[in-house]
Formats: C-alpha cells, structure tokens, sequence
C-alpha cells in the first residue's frame, strides 16, 4: 500500500535574480532607463500571465505573485514612474486593477482583508503616492492629477464611496482596522477633487468622513508613540500625524453645517472630545519623550481648542494649561532643569496664549512672577518664550511699571527683518507686538528705540514675491497703531512717499489676490496717513454747504431755520452702528439679528468683518448713525480696525453705548478712557433676554434725551430769536415790560399752572432751566426758588448735575444767577438780599468746579 503525499504548490518567481539585481543597483547609481523599466514590466506580466494559465494559481499563489510586483516596483525611483512610458504601461494598469480586486474583496465579504491583501493595499498606494509626490519635478501637483486620472475610474471611485460609507455605519468605538487608514491615504494624497458623488456636498462630506475615522484610530495613537520614541515614522505615521491635521472639518459656526446632515456638528463635538482626551493622556506619559512630541501633543490641543463654540473648550482648556504650569513650576525647584522641556513648554503656553478665550484662562492664574523667573534666563530662546508670554498676559498697570525691558527684547528681534528671505521665527515677534502696541507706554518706547524704521524698511523696500503675507499684514498693522494720537509719526510717513506708494501697491495686490486681512491693514494705514484728515475737511464742508442751504431755504420761505431741523434727522440712515471685534463676531451678530428683526432698528454692522468695509465706509456709517455701539473686549482693544472705529466716533462726538462682551474684561488703556464715566450693559454677565433688554432701554432713553435736548435747543433758539425782535423794537419792548410789570403786581407766582411756568422761562431767557422745570406749575416753581435761597451752592450742583447727565445739557452760573435774580424780583418784592443769593465765596467755587 502506498500512501500520497500531497504538497502546496510552490508560488512561482515573478521577479528574477537579474531584474533584483538591476532595480537595486539603481538605487545607487540611478542607471535604470524607462527602456529597462518597461522591459522588466514586460517580463513580470508575462510571468504572471503564464502563473495564471498554469491552473495551480490558488488565492495565496495569487497574492504571492501580486506582492512580489509590488515589492520590485516600490524600489524603483518614484520620479522614473512618472515618465509617459512607464506610468502609461500595462503593469501600471494591472496594479490598479489590483486595487479595485482589493477594494472589492473588502466590500463584498463584509470583513476585513486578511494580512497580505493589507500589505499588497499598502504597498500599491505608497507606489502611487511616492510617484505623485515625488520632489525632484517642478510640478508635482501635475503629477498627482496625472496619477488621479489614471486611477479615478468610475468603478474605483464608486468602490471608494462605497466603503467609506460602510465605515461610518459600522463604526467602532475606536477604529482598529489599519486598512481605513490606507484608504485614507490614498483618497485624501490621490484623489482630491474626484466625483465620489454627483453633489460637492456629499464629496467633502466623504473626505471628512474619512479623516475623522483615521484619526479615531488605533494607528493613529501608535503614531504619537512612535513620535515620542522617537523612532521611525512610518508613511501611514505621518499621514496620520500631519497630513490628517490639514483636512480636520473644524466647524466654524452653524451656517456651515450641510442642512442634510442635521448631526454633524454633534457627532464632532463627540470626537473632537475624544482626541482631546487622548492626547491629554498621551502629555501625561512619563518621561522621557521627544521635544518634537511635546510639541505636536500641544499644538493638536491648541489646533482642537480653537474650534468654534467647542462643547468641551473649559474643561479641556483648563487641564492643558495647568498641565504645562506644573511643568514649569516642577522645573523651577528641580536641580539641573530640563532646558528642552522647559523651553517648549514655554512655547506652547505662548502659543495657546494668542487665542483670546485662553489667554482669559491664563490669566486667571496670575502667572506673572512665575514667567519672570524665566525670562532672567540666559538662554535666549526660553527668554523670547516667556518675555511673550508675559506681554501676552500682563494688564496695563503691570506692563507700565517697566516698558523698555520688554520692548527692547522685541524691538532688538526686529533686527532680524530680512526684506528678501522669510524668517518664520518672526512670526510670533510680529505678532507679540502687534498685540503690545495696545499700550500706550509700550508704543512710545518702540518709537523711542527704533523699532518702527526696521518696520518701515520691512514693508517699504522688501520683494512681496517672497515676503510672508502674515508678517506684511502685521508689520503694516503695527506701523498703523503706531499713528494713532502721534501726528508726528503720521507726518513721518507721509513725508516717506515710496512708503506710502507701496503701501498702496500692496493693497491693490492684497485685493487681486483676495487676501481681506492683509487688504484691511493696508486700507487702515493708508486712510491714517492720506485719507483721514481729508475726509473730515469735506465732511466739513458739505456741513457748511448743507447748512448755508438751509438757512437760504429758511429766507426764501419766510420761515426760521428751526423749521429745517427735520431735515438735519434725515440724514442719520441708521439707528445705530455696531464696532465689534472678529472674535465677539458670534454674539454681536445675535445682537444685530435682534435689534432688527425682533425691535425693528435700523442698524449698519460690517456682516463679514475681516472681508468687509473699507475704513472710509466705516467713517460713513459712523457719520449716519444716531449711536455707536461699542462693543469692549481685550480683542477689540487689540484690533487696530476697532480703535480706529472707536476713536473716530469719539472724536465726531458721537453717543457711543459701551457694551462689554466678556464677563472677565476691565477697560483700560485708551479704550478705558474712550469709556469714562459712562455705564455699559454687560453682556458678559446677564443672560442674553435681560442684556438686550437693558440695552433696548438705554437706546430708548438715549432717543429721548436727546430728542428733548434738540427741543431745548430749539426753544433757546427761538427766544433768542424773539429777543432780537425785542431789540429792534424798542416800542415793542417797552409795552411788553410795562405788560409784564403789571402782570407781576397783579398776580403771584404761586398760582401760575405750567404753560404759565413755561412761558415766564423762556421770556426771561432762562431757556436752559426749561428741561428742569418741565411740569412743575407756579407754586413748585416758588418752593424750588425757596430751596435754592436755603442753600446755594448746594442746590446749583445738584440741579448742574441733573441737567448735565438727564438731559446732556450745560447749566452756566450766568443763567442760574438770572433765574434766582428774576424769581427775587417776582417773590420776595425788593427785599434784602444778601443772605438769599450766592455768596461771592460760594460762586467761586462753583466756579472752580466747572
């Protein structure tokens, strides 16, 4: 009896010794031609077909011989690929197909791919990817389409939305499928732009889709490990680490979520949670770990921290912070420090500190001792870190008590300026200061030590072509702080014409190239320097002019110019106009909607802020509103457009309402003084129902007020008016006195009713008092009189003070002194009075208070 031994069949050689032999000693010398190339691809297909046609070929022969291809191929030089007549062979074609075998198996079994289908996926898309994004050609995104065409079949394309789709419905808690994550690699890298589906919508709603299920992965929590290692990085590593990061879908406010996808924002928040936990888990991994991994770790919780009206910003926000403070507080008793750690710690707390709502945080924390005890450092990199910190979170009071220091450490970076290379170390100087030149102290001592000619030399004699944008906008914004309240530092520029010539070139480029924030520093530099005054001269002028026409109008009609005052309301198109910073954007937009369509004001609001108005339009906004709304943040007292906003409305005297944004926020500095004395409605701290409430009020009140005031003014016109006809009819004049003498011997004060009241006023040109005393009939018009003898002084302030803050309004000592000499005439009959008016001493310092 003989028993059979039966064996697998052996896979057979797809590549030869030879063929290995040529691919590898190309890696050196590079002599492969595409002749040679499209020769072995010749030889490995006919290998394959005959493997095929031999009958023994069983599904690991199969992948046997599929993965002994794409191990040759993976070798050979991506920048070879890409000649016409490799990249358009047949084998080119066959590892395609493979892919759509691939993709296919993965659809239809329901399951996953087993080892070698996942390293065959893997190895193909790397093939394609080094190809397309080989660096040695001038253009590798030709490269990418050319390889996105020859892949994006409609079959393979369906093959992708198909699966992408099963992976959001069959979801995980944590994807563990490392196969997602060559999908992604090879949709987002390869096929960018491709019709998955017929709506755009749906098209980025896969890559989003997608990126979110790389990143929700296991591969990807091994990538930060290998980043903290320090080891190797994988190019599924960096894919996951980098490139991901680029394409997360931060939700900036609720108009961009599609209206077919009702949960999206959501089902974020969820993950975006997540990440953050994990990577908090992944900062708190003992030592030792990687400078570079620290960083990334921090820098993903800042890019995640920064995404619009986060779910969990506090409790996130909060726990980074006071991981990176006990970090440095640990190094301040710790003998020898960590200097790598201590200085990236500093720069990722720096970092954070540029976004407005952590700086809040920061700042609760009163960190300012501890900071300094870095920034007495030699190392120069941690005393650059913490000198930005501070100027990132030291009030006004604290940045006054020593602004050379600080500034000179900026200011001497300046130097470093290269006006034809970037320097991305820069980045932050500029900024940092932009921020400081909030400070009054702190821009007199960057004028005093030379700051603004690097500045200056930066913008006016550097090649755009290679100038960072960012570092333009903010050097041009910098040189824009610096004018306000310096007409030196404005005639300085003006004289500076190549300056302001290529200011303007800059701002026709900025426009060209559709860059709105770079457009609005320009626009705001150059409406200081050449606009401004101009635009107040002729707003001026059509004052005048408009004037000069109503008192012709008044004269033609036979009529007093007080008839033309309907006319001066006209010309407010708007209620009010909202001054708000990008960063109170969300709120100052609910403020706006309600105002309008709930209360029916017709208010101006720049709706897309950044991209807007030009400064002129806002000059004119401001001129047609009846009030400004300020709305006070740190941000808005930052923002150069803000200031420029406030202190135009300032100086044309309009009623500016303050509105605090934040609950945290203390005006100071000039936007403290542009606050003075009045309230603000804090939106900050009352719910917003009961804020817009007391704002409706105040808006309301101020209307009054000031409608009353403009009909005082009318009556004080009037009887100045009538006085003059007094004047130039002495007949006239004189039959009135006699009438009014013996209306005073005929009748008494007290029973005057408030017409009576009124009228006494306005004939003894006491019209100013008219607001005082409206409703108030002869007898209370005696008391009143009575209370004044009683005490003076008092009294005049007290009803100074009422006029002043219910009626805006002046009370001069002339007309007071008038209305107690008339009242004395009518009531106390030419006795004595020495004890019941104002003593020399008295008036004197009234005087003195005025």
């Amino acid at each position: 009896m003989t028993t059979e031994h039966t064996t697998s069949p052996s896979s057979p050689i797809m590549v030869n010794q030879k063929n290995w032999a040529a691919i590898r000693r190309d890696s050196v010398e590079h002599d492969l031609t595409s002749n040679d190339i499209c020769a072995m691809f010749n030889q490995f297909l006919v290998e394959f077909e005959q493997m095929e046609k031999s009958g023994n070929a069983t599904t690991n022969i199969f992948l046997d011989a599929v993965e002994q291809i794409t191990d040759a191929v993976i070798v050979i030089s991506p920048y070879k690929l890409l000649d016409p007549r490799v990249l358009y062979h047949p084998l080119m074609s066959f590892l395609h197909q493979m892919l759509v075998d691939i993709l296919g198996n993965w659809r239809s079994a329901h399951q996953r791919l087993n080892i070698q289908e996942t390293d065959i996926f893997l190895k193909i898309t790397i093939i394609f990817v080094h190809a397309a994004e080989q660096a040695t050609v001038a253009n590798p995104e030709e490269n990418r389409i050319k390889i996105r065409d020859i892949l994006a079949t409609k079959q393979f394309l369906f093959l992708v939305q198909e699966q992408v789709d099963d992976i959001v419905r069959n979801k995980p808690e944590i994807n563990d499928d490392p196969n997602i994550c060559t999908l992604g690699l090879l949709t987002i890298r390869l096929l960018q732009g491709c019709p998955f589906y017929y709506s755009m919508e749906r098209n980025q709603q896969l890559i989003d889709d997608l990126v979110m299920n790389c990143l929700d992965s296991y591969d990807y929590l091994q990538a930060i490990r290998q980043l903290q290692n320090g080891q190797q990085l994988t190019d599924i590593d960096r894919f996951l680490l980098y490139t991901c990061w680029e394409y997360v879908p931060f939700v900036s406010t609720p108009l961009q979520l599609s209206s077919a996808r009702p949960n999206t924002s959501a089902a974020f928040q969820h993950v975006y949670d997540e990440f953050l936990k994990r990577l908090e888990q992944a900062a708190d991994k003992p030592s030792p770990f990687t400078p570079a991994s620290f960083t990334y770790i921090f820098e993903r919780c800042h890019q995640l921290l920064t995404i619009h009206n986060l779910a969990s910003f506090d409790k996130h926000a909060n726990y980074v912070v006071d991981r990176l403070i006990i970090i440095l507080e640990t190094q301040l008793t710790t003998d020898p420090q960590d200097q790598s750690l201590i200085l990236v710690t500093l720069q990722a707390l720096h970092n954070l500190s540029k976004t407005p709502d952590i700086r809040t945080i920061i700042k609760k924390r009163e960190l300012t001792s501890t900071i300094k005890a870095f920034a007495s450092t030699e190392n120069s990199e941690q005393r650059k870190a913490a000198f930005g910190i501070l100027a990132e979170i030291m009030d006004e009071k604290e940045i006054n008590e020593n602004p050379s220091e600080m500034t000179a450490i900026f200011v001497d970076q300046l130097k470093q300026l290269d006006i034809k290379e970037y320097n991305p170390n820069l980045d932050n100087t500029l900024l940092t200061l932009k921020g400081l030149m909030q400070h009054e102290e702190v821009k007199k001592e960057i004028i005093k030590q030379g700051g603004l000619e690097n500045l200056v030399s930066f913008v006016r004699d550097g090649d755009l072509e290679k100038q960072s944008p960012n570092q333009l906008e903010d050097a041009i914004e910098i040189l824009w702080l610096s004018t306000f309240d310096s007409p030196d530092i404005v005639k300085s520029f003006q004289q500076d014409t190549k300056l302001t010539t290529r200011v303007n070139h800059i701002l026709q480029h900025a426009k060209q190239h559709k860059n709105p924030t770079l457009e609005k520093a320009a626009d705001g530099f150059i409406w200081k320097v050449e606009k401004e005054e101009k635009f107040k001269e002729q707003q001026q002028a059509e004052q005048e002019r408009k004037k000069q026409e109503k008192k012709k109008r008044a004269q033609e009609n036979g009529t007093s110019e007080m008839a033309e005052d309907e006319e001066e309301e006209e010309e407010e198109q708007y209620d009010l106009m909202i001054s708000y910073s990008w960063a109170d954007m969300d709120l100052a937009h609910r403020i706006f909607h309600h105002l309008t369509e709930k209360l029916g004001y017709k208010v101006w609001l720049d709706q897309e802020q950044m991209h807007g108005s030009t400064i002129e339009a806002m000059a004119n906004a401001v001129d047609g509103a009846q009030f400004i709304l300020m709305c006070m943040s740190e941000t808005y007292k930052r923002s150069a457009n803000c200031k420029s906003e406030a202190e135009y409305a300032f100086n044309r005297k309009k009623h500016i309402v303050p509105i605090k944004m934040k609950k945290e926020y203390t005006p100071d500095g000039w936007l403290g003084f542009i606050l003075g004395t009045r309230l603000y409605i804090d939106f900050g701290t009352y719910e917003f129902e009961k804020a817009i409430g007391l704002l409706d009020n105040e808006i309301q009140l101020q209307k009054k007020k000031k409608k009353e005031a403009k009909e005082s003014a009318r009556i004080e016109r009037k009887a100045a008016e009538d006085a003059d006809v007094k004047k130039e009819n002495k007949g006239e004049m004189a039959s009135e006195s006699e009438s009014e003498t013996k209306l005073s011997l005929g009748s008494t004060v007290s029973r005057w009713n408030e017409a009576k009241v009124r009228d006494f006023l306005i004939k003894q040109n006491l019209v100013s008092m008219i607001p005082l005393c409206d409703g108030i009939n002869g007898e209370e018009l005696s008391e009143l009189y009575s209370m004044c003898k009683a005490n003076s002084t008092s009294m005049y302030r007290s009803l100074k003070f009422e006029l002043l803050h219910s009626h805006h309004r002046i009370l001069p000592i002339s007309t007071f002194l008038r209305f107690m000499s008339r009242m004395r005439s009518m009531c106390d009959d030419g006795l004595p009075t020495g004890s019941k008016t104002l003593k020399k001493s008295a008036v004197e310092n009234i005087e003195d208070e005025d």
